[in-house]
């Protein structure tokens, strides 16, 4: 499915993205995509983005630095205040890991996620689409490379399987395929994921679950991503939390 170009900002700068404090917010963060939820609600104006974290490799992010979460970010969970359509991130910079212990296990996963990103992210914009596959591990060199790998995953036979939503996302508000296999046997959205492999399911306090507003690839964009980055978000409390899925 097609969403009109101007809802929908695949690879977003850091600073359409993040409210301030932009060096701390690159440090960590690789931007995916921008959604203005006009594409969900005509009323609704207003910018979200998909975001993964250059933490990841193994385990999950935050896995080692409970003191530092709250109620929205904990494990493979990230909360962001929303403000005039851009992210803060809420808790403690030291709920990553690097900031406790730069080890170059993590160190090494910062920079291939980065580096990997950036090759991505200068192929879509040479191509004007992702390159849909994983990077099984490998470590993508330059995007002159990547789009050689491509030529020839597609001349030995590949197949091609882009996300639904403009080539990027899987799902927007259960418009997709994908998004209506969430549905399946459920007797209200409140329910829904239960039924995925999400370690938190991100609630206000009445414990009602936050708007459930799309997912994306995680794979698609760094050399270690999740399955599935999940975006919620909360109008009353502007409140934005990211959780990552693995299956």
């Amino acid at each position: 499915m097609n969403i009109p170009k101007q809802f929908i900002k695949p690879f977003p700068s850091y600073e359409e993205v993040f409210y301030d404090n932009l060096e701390q917010h690159k440090k960590h963060f690789l931007p995916i995509c921008s959604i203005n939820l006009q594409c969900v609600d005509p009323e609704w104006d207003e910018w979200l983005h998909i975001v993964s974290a250059k933490e990841i490799h193994e385990g999950c992010v935050g896995d080692f630095t409970q003191p530092f979460h709250t109620n929205f970010t904990k494990e493979d969970t990230l909360g962001f205040d929303v403000i005039d359509g851009k992210y803060k991130f809420e808790a403690d910079w030291h709920y990553f890991e690097i900031e406790q212990n730069p080890s170059d296990i993590v160190e090494e996963a910062y920079m291939r996620n980065e580096k990997d990103y950036q090759i991505r992210k200068e192929f879509f914009q040479r191509n004007q689409k992702i390159y849909p596959y994983s990077s099984f591990g490998e470590e993508f060199t330059s995007v002159e490379a990547l789009e050689k790998e491509f030529a020839e995953k597609q001349t030995s036979g590949w197949g091609l399987d882009y996300p639904e939503v403009n080539g990027i996302l899987d799902d927007i508000r259960f418009m997709t395929e994908e998004g209506q296999e969430l549905l399946e046997d459920c007797v209200s959205e409140d329910k829904i994921f239960d039924y995925t492999n999400l370690l938190y399911v991100p609630k206000d306090e009445e414990g009602h679950p936050f708007t459930y507003i799309g997912f994306a690839t995680g794979y698609y964009f760094q050399a270690y991503g999740a399955d599935c980055i999940y975006l919620f978000f909360n109008k009353e409390l502007r409140k934005a939390v990211i959780c990552f899925e693995y299956t």
